[in-house]
């Protein structure tokens, strides 16, 4: 089928490029993947394992594409995701099923004019010779790093990305605690106090939903961690219940249509009202995603989201008091990613006057967040002490 692409008033000079439309074309020993762009794109692609991806990367650009762009599951393509990495730079990942390395990058005006198709042509691989170009990448780009060898494509930085989410904010206050100090306030200071301690270990990258006292809807912040192609998700909550003030302690949470218990249920409606209490109308949330992508990655990114909670909940066993039973699941909509592996931590309850003295305390709050950035590094760089990236180089 023919379709006509039309980019009028969107590719003058100053304006980023449009992509507009993505096409998968698997086939038995090698795939074509068709971009179709507003005018020609000088892009570069590269692999990195552990998790196996593709990366697409080329300067500022306007991604045009459907919503249901990414979900997808086509040939060795599991799913992509796709935005800005910096004011300059853009980025598709492809994440793979299977092995492939890159060829050629073709780049074809259209015939009647007014856009260009640019394809990339991928062979199937064996696991030797990708996880080979995956460690050259890895290599070259720690070069970079070390500003030694220089290339002729844009900088890459390819530490995984943690996405930290402070829960509520504006006039969503979250839970109130008896002494009038609020949830938005106080897991932003904490949402914070992390970020700062990710930094400055420089293994990751980091980036918050909001650093300010603003109000975001829910499934923006998602959308944020998916555009940024995010390695983590981790949203930040304080919980609270009525009926007891002696009721205390840490809870991590990964998403999941069914609830563990009655108190996980409780939970999950309680902060699935934000966008309500916040003045935002919710969306259906479209429950034909897991259909569409098929339940292979769904399902591995549960694991891996149990997988980081139970990291989590060790790692804070020694500083913080635990919930009786810290390990929960339900169905949070800010957990809704099904690419991105994602944990809520209820880092205490607001109703208890014990774990509101460690909300305020720096000495608990430094602790805390040294536990929960080295169970993070532990679940993304397994090898970190050994001194190799194993996000980016693959290796065990």
């Amino acid at each position: 089928m023919l379709v006509a692409y039309s980019f009028i008033g969107l590719s003058c000079a100053s304006a980023a490029p449009v992509i507009a439309d993505v096409q998968i074309a698997p086939g038995a020993t090698s795939t074509r993947i068709k971009l179709i762009a507003s005018e020609s794109v000088s892009l570069k692609a590269f692999v990195l394992s552990n998790p196996d991806r593709l990366i697409v990367e080329g300067p500022d650009i306007n991604f045009q594409l459907p919503p249901e762009s990414g979900s997808m599951a086509e040939g060795p393509i599991a799913s992509y995701r796709y935005g800005s990495v910096s004011p300059e730079r853009s980025r598709i990942v492809f994440d793979l099923a299977k092995p492939v390395l890159p060829g050629d990058i073709v780049t074809t005006p259209s015939a009647g004019g007014g856009a260009y198709s640019i394809a990339l042509y991928l062979t199937n691989s064996d696991r030797k010779s990708f996880e080979k170009a995956a460690s050259a990448t890895a290599e070259a780009m720690l070069k970079l790093d070390a500003g030694s060898a220089q290339t002729s494509g844009p900088l890459v930085d390819t530490r995984p990305l943690i996405v930290i989410d402070p829960g509520h904010g504006g006039n969503d206050l979250g839970a109130t605690s008896p002494n009038g100090l609020f949830e938005k306030d106080i897991v932003l200071a904490f949402a914070l106090a992390l970020a700062k301690k990710i930094e400055a270990q420089g293994l990751c990258r980091v980036a918050l939903t909001r650093d300010q006292d603003i109000f975001i809807p829910l499934d923006d912040r998602v959308k944020f961690a998916r555009q940024r192609g995010a390695a983590v998700f981790l949203s930040i909550h304080g919980d609270t219940i009525t009926a007891s003030n002696e009721i205390r302690g840490a809870t991590v949470y990964i998403g999941d249509d069914k609830s563990s218990d009655a108190d996980a249920a409780r939970v999950a409606e309680y902060e699935n009202k934000s966008d309500s209490v916040g003045g935002v109308v919710s969306q259906p949330t479209d429950s034909t995603i897991a259909d569409i992508l098929g339940d292979l990655t769904h399902r591995e990114t549960r694991i891996r989201s149990s997988l980081l909670a139970r990291e989590i909940v060790t790692r804070i066993a020694d500083t913080t008091h635990l919930n009786h039973n810290p390990l929960r699941a339900a169905g949070f909509r800010v957990l809704r990613a099904f690419d991105i592996p994602a944990a809520l931590i209820e880092i205490g309850y607001m109703s208890s006057k014990s774990d509101l003295d460690q909300f305020t305390s720096p000495q608990w709050t430094d602790r805390m967040a040294n536990r929960i950035s080295d169970a993070l590094y532990d679940f993304l760089l397994p090898s970190r002490n050994g001194g190799t990236l194993a996000q980016d180089t693959g290796q065990p």
